[in-house]
């Protein structure tokens, strides 16, 4: 069977783009399916679908699993309560590399976000492999990492909004009671096709269980600064209707915020992976 549409690839380590897309498609299973053997192939899919309605967005995304109602952050609202809006004018920023809630048990397996109002200059959003960066560790270090586990915290990251003044107190201290942490392998196994990618990021992952604080430290600051090599980044300079998903599991982003005073507003829907029942 053909293809519904063509796929360029956009980087050598991640990224591609879909050409052709007939959005009166996008219910279709094998159209969805075919995104999705891209999405897996690529780690960061681009489409340019200005046209798109809330019903495909979700469309997609329940191919994926569960939509998301996000916690922190506004809807559209009745009907469409799993795309999330996330607005520059509200306070709404993801200007670090990170995975999205990843202090979750269970983090969000996919994400896809579109372009509705974007600044005249700025606003790029990079995404990189984490694939393609453990792949890159010498044996060694792959070696040392294996049946390591580190801790995942929103915490940091909100202690950073209440300085810079984005929530307040009350909200803050209405988070922090969440417990929003949790432990994860440093090194996980995407469940399709089988590649190891490392699973941390400078915003949520704290410090590596069991190790001395300054052995930690240097450990994650080597890795770090190791994943963020030009070589493992796809940069995506935005046009209004793109909308681009990304994998989860083996990918960290980093929304740069460099447009300000200028408006950025994005529709996003989050998907967790659907709880199967024991046989």
């Amino acid at each position: 069977m053909p293809s519904p549409f063509n796929v360029r690839p956009l980087g050598p380590a991640i990224g591609a783009e879909v050409l052709d897309l007939n959005l009166a498609d996008v219910f279709l299973p094998e159209t969805l399916q075919a995104l999705e053997a891209a999405l897996v192939k690529h780690e960061a899919l681009v489409l340019h679908v200005p046209e798109l309605t809330p019903d495909q967005h979700l469309a997609i995304a329940n191919h994926f699993g569960e939509a998301e109602v996000h916690t922190f952050y506004p809807n559209l609202g009745a009907g469409y309560e799993q795309i999330t809006l996330i607005d520059s004018k509200l306070g709404d920023r993801a200007d670090m590399w990170h995975h999205d809630e990843s202090f979750l048990p269970s983090a969000p397996i996919v994400t896809m976000t579109q372009a509705k109002i974007l600044p005249p200059c700025g606003g790029d959003t990079c995404w990189i492999s984490m694939t393609t960066a453990y792949d890159a560790l010498s044996e060694r270090m792959k070696q040392y990492l294996d049946g390591l586990h580190a801790w995942h915290d929103m915490n940091g990251p909100m202690t950073a909004a209440l300085r810079q003044g984005v929530v307040t107190h009350d909200r803050y201290l209405e988070v922090i009671k969440m417990g929003k942490r949790h432990l994860h392998p440093m090194v996980t196994t995407h469940p399709i096709t089988g590649r190891k990618a490392l699973y941390i990021s400078p915003t949520y992952t704290t410090h590596i269980d069991g190790l001395a604080p300054a052995e930690s430290d240097a450990i994650l600051a080597y890795l770090h600064a190791h994943c963020q090599h030009v070589q493992f980044v796809y940069r995506h300079r935005w046009t209004v209707g793109d909308m681009v998903l990304w994998d989860n599991r083996s990918v960290i982003h980093n929304a740069i915020l460099d447009y300000r005073p200028h408006q950025r507003r994005m529709h996003r829907a989050s998907v967790f992976a659907r709880e199967t029942s024991p046989a």
